[in-house]
């Protein structure tokens, strides 16, 4: 925080301003602050949010929440790089606070991702460490057990996977969240290649046969191993499991996009794809997918002989979108 001259009190406040009054109205302010950033993340209203905090944040900034939360901001607007710069100052500030640990293994996960092969493994060392640092702080928060477990899941050995760790918490994280530690033992097996030990899961858990993350998860397997007839069973199945809860609603909506996709790489059952893409795209809440979910549409109208149909989606996609690798897909079959 800046500091305050007595000159600047007095001329803020009136003559018979002390220290005490300024220190508390700046704390009434930190507090409606902090209040409304959490109304616009639980409304996902990230960009509001970082508007009413990027101007009270530079370069000299030394609160370690608003770094965190322009930090958290960013992250989820897609800026990994940016949020990531801004967490790390954050948790040099207080590193003992397990959600700016937390976001910032989020940020270095999601820059591992991006980077090329040379850089990636060292964002995925940093992701490791802040999500262990997170739940060495908060060993109970179901969050962050998730996020290690998923991580030592699904990452390699030289980024510190460990499959044996992963199984261990997802047994700890069972114990307060029984959906969460299921699902998660499910990734490390299907993570493991052993799909009987995951499909047994399955069959034993009536909490998991409501639910459609773990057909997604098969059907994903079966993708990957270009099984596409049978990935596209799952994702089906998947697709037909309603629940209430965003993750569970995420999960439904991913199998829809995968399953039009699965169907223009086996070539099969094109109006069952048309109609899951369809239903995908007048959702509209997933809109990093939108471009791609409207290619595999035209991709299917014209394996059905509706080059109309797909014309009116490839001309305009072709003059908005900003993906050179989709450009260069769509003038393949223009």
């Amino acid at each position: 925080m800046k500091l305050i001259t007595l000159a600047a009190l007095l001329l803020s406040f009136g003559l018979n301003a002390t220290p005490t009054q300024s220190t508390a109205a700046r704390t009434v302010q930190q507090t409606e602050l902090e209040q409304k950033v959490a109304e616009l993340w639980q409304q996902q209203d990230y960009a509001a949010a970082k508007v009413l905090l990027a101007d009270k944040v530079n370069r000299k900034t030394s609160d370690a929440w608003l770094l965190a939360a322009l930090g958290r901001s960013e992250l989820e607007l897609g800026q990994a790089e940016a949020a990531e710069a801004l967490l790390a100052r954050a948790i040099k500030i207080a590193p003992a606070t397990a959600s700016y640990q937390f976001w910032f293994g989020r940020a270095s996960c999601d820059r591992a991702q991006q980077a090329g092969m040379l850089s990636a493994l060292g964002y995925a060392k940093r992701c490791r460490k802040a999500f262990e640092q997170a739940v060495a702080l908060a060993p109970s928060e179901a969050r962050y057990l998730k996020a290690l477990g998923k991580y030592y899941a699904q990452a390699p050995g030289i980024a510190g996977g460990d499959q044996t760790q992963a199984l261990l918490i997802a047994d700890t994280l069972a114990q307060q969240d029984p959906l969460q530690g299921q699902l998660l033992k499910l990734d490390v097996l299907f993570s493991a290649e052993d799909i009987t030990a995951a499909e047994q899961v399955v069959a034993g858990s009536e909490l998991l046969q409501s639910r459609p993350e773990p057909y997604f998860m098969r059907g994903i397997h079966m993708a990957q191993n270009r099984n596409y007839k049978a990935a596209m069973e799952a994702f089906a199945k998947a697709s037909e499991k309603t629940v209430a809860d965003t993750d569970g609603k995420r999960s439904r909506l991913l199998a829809l996009y995968q399953l039009g996709r699965a169907s223009v790489l086996a070539k099969a059952d094109y109006p069952q794809g048309i109609a899951a893409l369809t239903e995908f795209l007048a959702d509209g809440s997933m809109e990093s997918f939108n471009e791609w979910a409207q290619f595999r549409l035209s991709q299917l109208y014209l394996a059905q002989e509706q080059r109309a149909e797909a014309e009116a989606i490839l001309m305009p996609l072709l003059a908005t979108t900003d993906d050179a690798n989709l450009k260069s897909e769509i003038k393949k079959i223009l």
